[in-house]
């Protein structure tokens, strides 16, 4: 595998997109940080100021810090298994041989958040959305589900609030 993700594993966040990552997705990211790098599944690696590199899933909303630094973030980038859990590249493959291939400005979003009953990362799930929409969307969701109290509903969300 190479030493860095493939093209095709990549997405570029444009301005509409970065806005949005940053507005709906304060409540777990804070306010200071920097993209590094995001992926076409809707996930986002960000660099905080104290220099550490973190995982931010957009299916799930889990935060992890993956490297220490950005050359520690390279070198981590060059490990195949790594490649494996950050990017799937396998569904990416699958999806792109169904036929759902993706525009400028969108991603792989789902039709269920995998965290939710009936959300998976498949195929039949994943579909080719807008990248603005899908940060604004998984990220209100999760944090109104971040917030609910075991067994206690979801109910509405409002977006934006």
């Amino acid at each position: 595998m190479p030493s860095h993700p493939a093209p095709e594993l990549l997405h570029l966040l444009d301005a509409a997109g970065l806005q949005a990552l940053r507005s709906a997705w304060a409540w777990r990211l804070g306010e200071v940080w920097q993209p590094l790098m995001a992926s076409v599944i809707g996930d986002v690696f960000v660099l905080t100021p104290a220099g550490s590199v973190w995982w931010l899933s957009t299916a799930s909303g889990d935060l992890e810090q993956v490297a220490d630094s950005p050359a520690d973030f390279r070198a981590r980038l060059s490990d195949p298994e790594a490649q494996d859990e950050w990017f799937l590249p396998g569904l990416v493959h699958a999806l792109q041989e169904h036929g759902k291939t993706l525009l400028p400005g969108q991603l792989y979003g789902y039709s269920v958040l995998p965290v939710f009953e009936g959300g998976s990362f498949s195929v039949e799930n994943m579909l080719p959305v807008d990248a603005a929409a899908h940060y604004t969307l998984s990220g209100e969701l999760l944090r109104a589900a971040a917030r609910r109290r075991p067994g206690e509903a979801l109910g509405a969300v409002s977006l934006g609030d």
